[in-house]
C-alpha cells in the first residue's frame, strides 16, 4: 500500500523527468542537427548520386511531426495520403519513425540509415526493412521537419511499452519510396543539378532552400497548439535576449534544486523507497 511519502516521491520524480523534456520544434540546435544529419548521409551515399538535393527544414512538416508524435503510437500517420491534412502546400509527404528509451537525433537517424546493409540499390531488393533508409536518401525529398516527444506511459506498438520512452518523427517533402523507383540516379555528384550550385555532393537551389512560414496546424491535432519558429529580426542588429535567457536558466536551475532537494529529504525520512533508472 502506498503511503503519502510514496506518492509524493513518485510525483517529484515524475516532475523531474518532465523538466528534462525533449527539444521543441523551434529549438535551433535541434533543427540544425536534424538537417545536418540528413544531409551528411545524403552526401555520402554509395553508389554516388548525380541528382541528390540538399535538404532544409520545413516548419509545416515539423508541426505535423509534433502533432502525430503526441499520440505516442509507433505507427505511420493515417492522414499521409489525404491531401491538405499533413501540410498546407505539399501534396506528397513521407515519414520515418523511431522510438526508444535513450534518444539522440544522430542515433535515431543512424538507425534508419543502417538499413542500407539490407538494401540492394541495383535490384531494389530488401532483405529486411529498408524504407527508412530509402526515404532519408530519396533525391527529390528536399524538406524535412521532425519532432521528439516524451511518452511517460510508453510508446504503443513497441516491445518496451508501457515503459517511459521517446518517439521521434520526421516528415519529408516531397515524399519518397515509390514502388518501382530507385531513390536517386547514379553518377558523378551534382552532374544532374541542371546548373544549380553543388555543395558537399548535393544540389542546392535558393528557391528550394527558402524558408517558409505557415500559420497552420493539422485539423486532426487534438491539442491544436501552433508553435512556429521565432521571428527573425529584419534589421542588422540582433535583439538582446541575454536577460531573458539568464532568467529562464536561473528559474530552471532553482526548480531542479528544489525538486531534488525535496526528493532527498523525503528519501531520508523513508529509507525503504527506491527509484530505478534504466
Amino acid at each position: 500500500m502506498f503511503t503519502c511519502g510514496d506518492v509524493l516521491v513518485l510525483f517529484l520524480l515524475n516532475t523531474a523527468m518532465s523538466l528534462s523534456s525533449t527539444p521543441s520544434i523551434s529549438d535551433k540546435t535541434f533543427i540544425e542537427e536534424c538537417v545536418q544529419q540528413h544531409n551528411q548521409n545524403r552526401s555520402t551515399v554509395r553508389p554516388t548520386a548525380s541528382n541528390m538535393w540538399y535538404m532544409t527544414w520545413d516548419e509545416g512538416l515539423a508541426i505535423t511531426a509534433r502533432a502525430w508524435s503526441r499520440g505516442c503510437l509507433f505507427e505511420h500517420n493515417t492522414h499521409l495520403r489525404e491531401e491538405g491534412r499533413v501540410h498546407p502546400v505539399f501534396r506528397s509527404v513521407g515519414e520515418n519513425l523511431w522510438a526508444g528509451t535513450h534518444f539522440t537525433v544522430k542515433a535515431a537517424i543512424k538507425g534508419w540509415v543502417d538499413e542500407v546493409v539490407d538494401y540492394n540499390f541495383y535490384t531494389g531488393a530488401c532483405a529486411d526493412v529498408c524504407g527508412h533508409y530509402t526515404q532519408v536518401v530519396w533525391a527529390d525529398s528536399y524538406k524535412v521537419g521532425c519532432a521528439a516527444h516524451f511518452c511517460p506511459n510508453g510508446v504503443k506498438s513497441t516491445r518496451f511499452y508501457p515503459r517511459p520512452a521517446i518517439i521521434f518523427v520526421c516528415n519529408y517533402a516531397n515524399g519518397g519510396n515509390y514502388i518501382g523507383k530507385k531513390p536517386y540516379k547514379v553518377g558523378s555528384p551534382c552532374s544532374d543539378c541542371s546548373g544549380e550550385m553543388c555543395e558537399n555532393n548535393l544540389c542546392r537551389s535558393s528557391t528550394r532552400d527558402e524558408e517558409k512560414r505557415y500559420n497552420w496546424t493539422p485539423d486532426w491535432d487534438t491539442d491544436n497548439v501552433l508553435e512556429t519558429l521565432p521571428e527573425r529580426p529584419q534589421g542588422p542588429e540582433e535583439p538582446d535576449s541575454g536577460l531573458f535567457c539568464k532568467a529562464f536558466l536561473t528559474s530552471r536551475l532553482i526548480s531542479l534544486l528544489i525538486i531534488f532537494g525535496s526528493v532527498y529529504g523525503i528519501q531520508t525520512q523513508y529509507p525503504n523507497i527506491f527509484a530505478y533508472t534504466n
